[in-house]
């Protein structure tokens, strides 16, 4: 059965596998941003188990609408945060169309209701945003100049920033 449980820092070296993996090389980012991350927002970052193997993880952070996450920053907890950053998501080739994205999605949702946010976010990469769209998220009608900059550090990938309003 499939589980989804917070990460743990012995799941990392699998995660940063994963990663690399599931992303094109414009989008990898290194094992020490990775790492960074995982300490400084272990509360909202998840995986997806299934008989011991590691099938997906989820790195979110809180934040506020309309602020882009940019590639390979550092998550830094927001105060008066009003919603969940969904920042990076991979499914194992091995675990594809058995839930897995759909489960760690709504359980990210569930933790956001719990702290009262008021909506999921992301940057939507690699012509993912229809599959974003199917699962209710929807493009922020406009964002900011400065915002634009941190979308376009995603280069060639036609990065494109999505709200889920809750």
């Amino acid at each position: 059965m499939l589980s989804i449980r917070l990460m743990l820092s012995t799941d990392l070296p699998a995660v940063v596998k994963l990663q690399d993996r599931c992303y094109a090389a414009e989008l990898f980012e290194p094992a020490d941003v990775v790492i960074n991350r995982f300490k400084n927002c272990a509360e909202t970052c998840w995986v997806a188990v299934y008989q011991d193997k590691l099938w997906g993880y989820l790195f979110c952070y809180p934040s506020l609408l309309g602020k882009v996450g940019a590639l390979a920053e550092d998550f830094m907890p927001i105060p008066n945060a009003d919603c969940l950053y969904l920042h990076d998501m991979a499914v194992s080739s091995d675990a594809r169309g058995q839930g897995v994205a759909r489960s760690l999605l709504e359980y990210a949702e569930h933790y956001a209701m719990q702290q009262q946010f008021s909506a999921l976010a992301l940057v939507a990469v690699q012509n993912s945003a229809s599959y974003w769209q199917q699962q209710g998220f929807l493009a922020l009608p406009s964002i900011s100049p400065e915002q634009q900059l941190l979308l376009a550090s995603y280069t060639g990938q036609h990065a494109q920033y999505l709200q889920k309003l809750l």
